[in-house]
């Protein structure tokens, strides 16, 4: 079912879309009414909003996924750092198991008792990452063990019940005009028009159009890309040069939000993808996904993303499993960082 309705969503089946339009809009036409309703409590003050002591940076998005949002998190909190601030990263753990606000330990939690992202961000930033249903909570936490000075949300623009002095919000370019509309319909979490809460818009894969450019005119745009650093071997950790997969027969397989996007990366960096295996975002792999995975022939590597990798690394993978690991470049970075900083109470 997931895969229909995001085949609807891009555009792709046309037919389904017509079979199940009176539905979907129906149940899109209620989605926008409970948003509605949500929105003015907090307008009204019926809702409460915590004012943490710290500034927080907030980088979300529309979408129900994909658009990078952990790697910008993860480019941010280290320029913030460069420049002397003390960041704390600090965001839900997606099906973690451990319980209340704490600190990521890169040494003995997991993707299962911390959550994947909150996992690969702590050890690719060496930072306090701050995991727990209630955001103050995690910001508290951090303030009191780590001194942090700045708190960064991961998937933060529908959090309304803390206080945010900067909206970062990352647009697709490559969006199609058919997923711009609310869930299920599209694939959007928010109306289209909520793009005027940002303080700043990111824009990835290409350039807006359509209503989401006549909607972010007169707004600060930075554009971000996503480029590959280095392939790391599962099995002991060893980092080779990317470029090693240009020419190979790759079995490429991903749980993301957008898994499409890392296939295409792959094949823009020569990789020959024989087969794609696409997982749900935030998939749990099992020792049976990855033995059937070995057990096809005709394939030289295999990869996957950094978020997958956490995940499945002390399984005992054979040596041609790989994954890929990028970074967010950010045209005119230094510009956005002075937009952020301020932006920010001091």
């Amino acid at each position: 079912m997931r895969r229909l309705m995001i085949k609807i969503w891009q555009g792709e089946a046309p037919l389904s879309r017509a079979l199940l339009f009176p539905l979907l809009f129906g149940l899109s036409v209620l989605y926008r009414a409970g948003m509605a309703a949500r929105e003015l409590c907090y307008r009204a003050g019926v809702a409460a909003v915590a004012h943490p002591s710290v500034p927080v940076i907030s980088v979300g998005n529309l979408s129900l996924g994909g658009t990078g949002k952990t790697t910008v998190v993860e480019r941010l909190s280290m320029e913030l750092k460069k420049i002397g601030r003390r960041p704390g990263i600090v965001m839900l753990g997606y099906k973690k198991k451990r319980k209340g606000a704490f600190a990521v330990d890169r040494d003995t939690d997991t993707a299962e008792s911390a959550g994947d992202e909150a996992l690969m961000l702590a050890r690719r930033t060496k930072l306090p990452v701050l995991v727990g249903k209630k955001r103050i909570e995690s910001i508290e936490r951090g303030i009191h063990d780590f001194g942090i000075d700045v708190a960064i949300f991961d998937d933060g623009f529908q959090v309304r019940n803390v206080h945010k002095d900067v909206e970062l919000l990352i647009l697709d370019g490559k969006a199609s005009p058919s997923a711009l509309h609310l869930f299920p319909l599209g694939f959007l979490r928010e109306p289209l028009e909520m793009v005027k809460k940002a303080d700043i818009i990111l824009v990835n894969r290409g350039e807006l159009d359509g209503r989401a450019r006549d909607l972010t005119a007169g707004m600060p745009v930075f554009h971000v890309r996503y480029r590959p650093l280095r392939l790391c071997r599962l099995q002991d950790g060893a980092m080779v040069d990317y470029r090693l997969i240009s020419g190979k027969k790759v079995l490429a397989f991903s749980g993301l939000g957008d898994n499409s996007s890392f296939f295409r990366l792959l094949r823009e960096l020569g990789a020959e993808v024989v087969r794609a295996v696409e997982f749900p975002d935030h998939y749990r792999y099992g020792k049976d996904d990855l033995m059937r995975m070995e057990s096809l022939s005709g394939v030289e590597m295999v990869v996957t993303t950094e978020k997958d990798a956490v995940k499945i690394e002390a399984t005992g993978v054979r040596d041609n499993f790989f994954s890929l690991l990028v970074e967010a470049e950010i045209e005119n970075e230094d510009a956005l960082i002075g937009q952020i900083c301020g932006k920010m109470r001091k």
